[in-house]
């Protein structure tokens, strides 16, 4: 790393982040240590085991690089947690998780065509999308593309709405 790279601040939230993918890389670790140990290179848990170990050590390599930079630097009258949900969570993001979170419950009762579009649309506005009748198109291509892909290729049973019952 330059040395102008170790005089950058951390960004707020960032050693957090990072602290949490070292808890995360550790635990899978631990779970993969679980599934045979280390009883030989070819057990089931050899592979997992070495990935987790490799994922252990970089994160841990990448906290202890993040703690030899400086704090975050925050604008006057804004805390860490602000400046932190500023620039993890804008509200663009939040809007497009719930978005997401209305496709999982629309998904059932309007089926996966109708409830797909939907989502399309929404997340496609959410995104900054303002060409109207270019994005219908894009998404309804896209969708007939996955949807045949997903009924015929691979033969696989999607939710059933009132679209896909008026074909029938």
């Amino acid at each position: 790393m330059s040395n102008e790279e170790m005089r950058k601040p951390r960004q707020p939230g960032e050693l957090g982040f990072c602290l949490a993918m070292l808890l995360f890389s550790l635990t899978a670790l631990y779970l993969s240590y679980r599934i045979s140990g280390f009883s030989s290179w070819s057990s089931a848990g050899s592979v997992p085991l070495g990935a987790t170990l490799v994922m252990s050590v970089s994160a841990l390599m990448i906290v202890f690089k993040e703690l030899s930079k400086p704090a975050p630097e925050l604008r006057s009258g804004k805390t860490l947690a602000r400046s932190f949900y500023e620039v993890v969570f804008p509200a663009r993001h939040i809007i497009f998780v719930l978005v997401l979170i209305a496709y999982m419950f629309l998904l059932e009762p309007l089926g996966f065509i109708a409830s797909s579009f939907f989502y399309l649309v929404a997340a496609s506005l959410v995104l900054g999308e303002r060409r109207y009748a270019h994005m219908i198109i894009a998404n309804v291509i896209s969708l007939a593309v996955v949807y045949l892909v997903f009924q015929t290729a691979f033969s696989v049973v999607l939710p059933e709405g009132f679209v896909e019952r008026m074909f029938r």
